[in-house]
């Protein structure tokens, strides 16, 4: 049987949402071919698709024809979406409005049909702009997190994982991340023996993929609260040490109450998770450019037990401290 993906191309997007994904699904029938012989049906059949059948301009000014308007797809297996690209969140948002202004009602009855979507990076705010992912768990790619949160509350993001499948709907990380979701749709429809040899030609690692280790706690205080400002200063530079709220609350004039209330407002974590997480910010810059032993690094970012801190670590990361630091360390060993 020959699966049929559309891919849904629009002026801004990203060439490798479009090329990356059939790059993919053509090694997969490459690989049905050696085990089926060169006479086998392909696994994978694609068409691209714009608004109006008309080519379109992507984010690098190439011009790419497309095989028909969005009309034109009738029962896909797979619609493909790729992210836009951007230098604001806000752009992002934007653009999954304009284009829900036309595309929604499509996307919609895709979905009722029963066609896979499959949307990467930035892509995932068209489908939720469509409606289509609330109530549902979905990513995207991390550094978007802000806006994604702020315009689709009812949207379960899962912003750790790589890849999330809900209700038939697949969406990915950031840019690169569009190979896992493509062995992830071909283990779907084809099983896991063809999207193992993928993972394999492709050199990717699908087991426990993860956008954790890459994404870090955003330090930007200067236009915070001015309490929130200076308790953020202060704890940056004591991280090795134990922090009292109540003390740290009394040292800045403000009560115990007050001060998780402004805190919390104002980045959107309390005090206590909000200093676990510059701790072990602390600790992966460590990892990265120091040859400091696990232990001095857990002493230096406030922790006692080093036990507590590796599993600590592996919770927030989803690498262990000797995996991360194998991962992006700096340093030659």
């Amino acid at each position: 049987m020959t699966y049929t993906v559309a891919v849904f191309a629009y002026d801004g997007c990203f060439i490798s949402g479009i090329a990356g994904p059939l790059d993919v699904f053509n090694i997969a029938n490459t690989h049905n071919n050696v085990l089926k012989g060169l006479d086998a049906s392909p696994l994978f059949s694609w068409k691209l698709y714009s608004q109006d059948g008309k080519p379109v301009k992507t984010s690098t000014g190439l011009l790419i024809p497309v095989d028909g308007n969005m009309h034109d797809v009738h029962g896909s297996d797979i619609c493909v979406i790729p992210g836009v690209d951007h230098i604001y969140g806000s752009e992002v948002v934007q653009c999954a409005r304009k284009l829900n202004e036309s595309i929604g009602d499509w996307l919609r009855q895709l979905h009722h049909e029963n066609t896979t979507l499959a949307a990467n990076c930035s892509g995932a705010f068209i489908l939720a702009e469509a409606g289509l992912l609330d109530k549902k768990e979905a990513t995207t790619s991390w550094w978007l997190a802000h806006h994604f949160k702020n315009n689709y509350p009812l949207v379960k993001l899962k912003l750790n994982k790589l890849v999330t499948e809900d209700d038939n709907i697949f969406c990915s990380g950031a840019v690169t991340s569009y190979l896992h979701q493509c062995i992830s749709v071909i283990e779907k429809f084809t099983g896991q023996e063809i999207a193992n040899m993928c993972a394999k030609t492709l050199l990717l690692h699908t087991r426990e993929a993860s956008q954790a280790p890459y994404i870090p706690l955003s330090t930007r205080v200067d236009k915070l609260d001015d309490v929130v400002h200076q308790a953020i200063v202060w704890m940056t530079d004591n991280l090795n040490q134990e922090i009292n709220l109540d003390q740290l609350a009394s040292h800045l004039a403000v009560s115990p109450r007050t001060f998780i209330r402004r805190f919390n407002s104002s980045t959107g974590k309390p005090p206590k998770q909000y200093l676990q997480k510059l701790r072990i910010n602390e600790a992966k810059r460590l990892l990265e450019n120091s040859d400091l032993s696990i232990d001095d690094i857990t002493n230096r970012v406030g922790y006692a037990d080093v036990s507590s801190f590796r599993r600590l670590f592996k919770r927030e990361v989803d690498l262990s401290p000797t995996e991360y630091r194998k991962h992006f360390s700096s340093m030659e060993y």
